[in-house]
């Protein structure tokens, strides 16, 4: 979602002087880190397959439980909800990578350029494939009419109690959030020192609020998924300066909150026969995979084509729910299982490509200039 650039880790642990996070003071360009956008390229596909084979929920989908005729694919791919998880991991690192030495008008740009284009085309798709089919699963969604749809397009209708015109926006809820939360610890620049005290009292935050009602809070720094961004910030950490002890440490303390919490999902995600224990070990291979990207263990990986994959992901995202079901609806007595799988998931990848190339390459740096414009003006008056 954002560039995946960065620094080679230094051979040795070194704290940056406050310059360090002067905004604007950027230095050299970084060398990509190709391997982050296939990462995220594979959670993507693994919502995806959770959601067409995985979930079981849907049912006037397919007519029938996938596990009842895809009983292998769908017992793994039941987990494939954790790829939500692993976004969130990967987001902390990327947003803290692509904000150092950046101000927070840049930043807000960047996010803003970044997620709405593709998010408005995908709500506004989605909302007219719905209101046309009017499938079953979709009733509450329909019955809202189209102020909902309005509502959707600010990417805040949980805030406000609208309804999700498609049921993955719900993430770019918690990333918004992070996004704000974030976004105050950019003024005046981001420093090494700031970013653990960040870190930290987030956390601290986090294991208050896992034991108290206090619903403002709740909403403002959602202790349910904190622990996945401020692992990932800490491991840009670990990154750029080294895995010392304290960067490690705030690593530690994340992936014990993760897999606390992960009791608690697993236990509501309740239509499912979840094991709790497979679980926590995918999680935790996604803390070490993520770790080793930290280390710079996966530096030699300088496939050109993960580009593409990058920026295939977020509006595959966006896109491939319930227009995906709508297909699967369409063509389930006419196709086998895996093939119609298999081609609906290739057809959202047309169409992930078509969104990048058709909507967000030519809207994205229009809205830039614009904002732009507009950050001089205020800065002006």
């Amino acid at each position: 979602m954002s560039s995946t650039s960065t620094t080679t880790p230094a051979a040795h642990p070194r704290l940056p002087s406050q310059a360090d996070g002067a905004p604007g003071a950027r230095g050299p360009r970084r060398p990509r880190l190709y391997v982050l956008d296939g990462l995220r390229l594979l959670a993507a596909l693994a919502v995806v397959l959770y959601h067409y084979t995985g979930q079981d929920r849907e049912l006037a989908v397919w007519g029938d439980k996938a596990a009842h005729f895809m009983p292998r694919l769908h017992a793994l791919t039941m987990y494939g909800w954790a790829g939500v998880e692993f976004f969130f991991l990967i987001s902390g690192f990327v947003v803290c990578m692509s904000c150092w030495g950046r101000s927070l008008g840049d930043f807000a740009t960047s996010r803003i350029t970044r997620l709405f284009p593709a998010y408005w085309f995908a709500v506004l798709a989605t909302a007219a494939a719905l209101f046309a089919v009017r499938p079953p699963w979709a009733a509450r969604i329909t019955a809202e009419s189209y102020p909902n749809v309005i509502a959707n397009l600010t990417m805040a209708q949980e805030g406000i109690g609208a309804v999700h015109v498609d049921g993955v926006y719900w993430t770019l809820w918690v990333e918004l959030r992070f996004y704000f939360l974030f976004g105050l610890l950019l003024i005046g620049g981001l420093t090494y020192r700031k970013v653990v005290a960040f870190c930290a009292g987030w956390t601290i935050l986090s294991v208050y609020l896992a034991h108290t009602d206090v619903p403002l809070l709740d909403t403002l720094f959602f202790p349910r998924y904190s622990s996945y961004f401020v692992a990932g910030v800490a491991l840009f950490l670990v990154h750029r300066f080294g895995p010392t002890l304290i960067n490690l440490g705030l690593v530690g303390v994340s992936w014990a909150l993760s897999v606390w919490h992960l009791r608690t999902i697993v236990a509501e995600i309740n239509w499912l026969p979840l094991s709790y224990d497979r679980t926590f070990a995918l999680i935790t291979v996604f803390y070490l995979v993520m770790l080793a990207v930290a280390l710079g263990w996966f530096n030699r990986i300088q496939w050109k084509w993960l580009t593409t994959a990058g920026a295939l992901t977020y509006p595959l995202y966006l896109i491939h729910e319930y227009p995906g079901f709508i297909l699967i609806h369409h063509f389930r007595r006419s196709m086998g299982p895996y093939a119609l799988v298999a081609s609906v998931v290739a057809v959202m990848l047309v169409g992930a490509w078509l969104v990048h190339r058709l909507i967000e390459r030519p809207l994205a740096p229009r809205l830039k200039r614009g904002i732009e414009r507009g950050l001089v003006d205020l800065r002006k008056h």
